[in-house]
């Protein structure tokens, strides 16, 4: 049986990736909210978040298909998501200055209707290099912080202040390829 394979989310980048690896996946973004419990982790959080999409998403799907959904959170002293506003975009921006954070993607990879359901998590500490005040601004003049967890997209205009990291950078673009991968080409192997 020849699985459908379905992407929960409408992210470029993901959709990019998948492409890239030779996968063509219908694109069904999970409509959900994205409330966190009280007091929980970055791993678990983005687990938690990226199956509620692939669940949201089974509800409608074929019998069988492969969901893949995916979440991403910064994470320096506390949970930072996508930015409220400029304010809160400068905020979560000066606190990344000249300092490392991390960078957590959990991924899920389901089977609808069936009860193989698969979670992980990859994290990247990634490491800030100093920028002005001026220079900040300039960026959040952009529309890169806006629609991105931490206020930045480490492929885009941001990562001049990226020194390095430690870890995946698929992770940081927010799709974390090689286990995803594995999962992937282990449900389809079981046919």
């Amino acid at each position: 049986m020849e699985r459908k394979i379905i992407l929960a989310s409408s992210s470029p980048r993901r959709i990019e990736m998948m492409r890239a690896h030779g996968y063509n996946p219908l694109i069904q973004p999970a409509d959900i909210e994205e409330t966190l419990p009280p007091g929980i982790g970055m791993r678990d959080a983005v687990m938690f978040l990226a199956l509620k999409k692939a669940l949201a998403v089974e509800e409608t799907a074929e019998k069988g298909s492969v969901i893949i959904a995916a979440d991403t959170i910064v994470y320096k002293d506390e949970i930072l998501g996508k930015p409220k506003d400029r304010a809160d975009a400068c905020a979560m921006l000066r606190k990344l200055r000249n300092t490392s954070h991390f960078v957590a993607t959990g991924a899920a990879v389901i089977i609808a209707g069936e009860y193989r359901r698969h979670v992980l998590c990859d994290v990247t500490e990634v490491f800030c290099s100093d920028f002005s005040d001026e220079e900040l601004h300039a960026y959040l003049d952009t529309d890169e912080p806006y629609d991105k967890a931490g206020a930045y997209a480490i492929q885009g205009k941001f990562s001049r202040y990226i020194d390095h990291y430690d870890g995946a950078y698929d992770t940081v673009v927010g799709f974390p390829w090689a286990p995803v991968e594995t999962l992937l080409r282990t449900l389809l192997a079981e046919n």
